[in-house]
């Protein structure tokens, strides 16, 4: 896991048991047998405690990472992919997600893919993490929320028709 942000194994083992809890589905990209990427799709609302408390009935993409290397390779498109496809398919119509405001390659990769700014305030999110040599680091950083339709993409005609033959599986 060393490609991996966060390389300390308790948080992935965190991740691993909020997944088996149903809070959420940690995404791993791998590459042979390298993970290099990785993403949360959280159902109850993702890290984003400094948004507004705004009611948001909609999964949340978190933790989205693709290790230097492995970057403007199409992982990150590849992780959304998923992230977005898993909850349409369940009948959510939107997702969400937050971003550093200076996240230039970040935002325009949400911007192609169809994330717009939900219109809610900037805010500031900070935390503390322990650096590989096991210092312990505060950061700090402005993000703003975006949005986006599940129900508007190019590729949600097949997606609604595989989603209404999961509802006729069910019923």
């Amino acid at each position: 896991m060393q490609y991996l942000p966060f390389a300390r194994m308790e948080t992935h083992r965190r991740r691993f048991a909020l997944q088996e809890s149903g809070k959420l589905i940690f995404l791993v990209a791998w590459w042979g047998n390298l993970p290099v990427a990785q993403a949360l799709l959280n159902w109850q609302g993702g890290d984003a405690s400094g948004v507004p408390p705004q009611i948001r009935p909609w999964p949340e993409v978190s933790s989205l990472f693709v290790s230097p290397s492995y970057r403007r390779m199409g992982i990150a498109s590849l992780l959304l992919d998923m992230s977005e496809q898993i909850p349409f398919l369940q009948g959510y119509d939107n997702i969400g997600l937050c971003v550093y405001i200076d996240n230039q390659p970040a935002l325009n990769l949400y911007a192609r893919r169809g994330y717009k700014d939900a219109g809610w305030a900037p805010y500031l999110a900070s935390g503390t993490y322990v650096d590989p040599k096991g210092g312990q680091r505060d950061w700090e950083e402005t993000r703003i929320y975006l949005l986006k339709s599940l129900v508007s993409s190019s590729s949600s005609l097949e997606m609604l028709e595989e989603r209404q033959q999961n509802k006729q599986n069910v019923g």
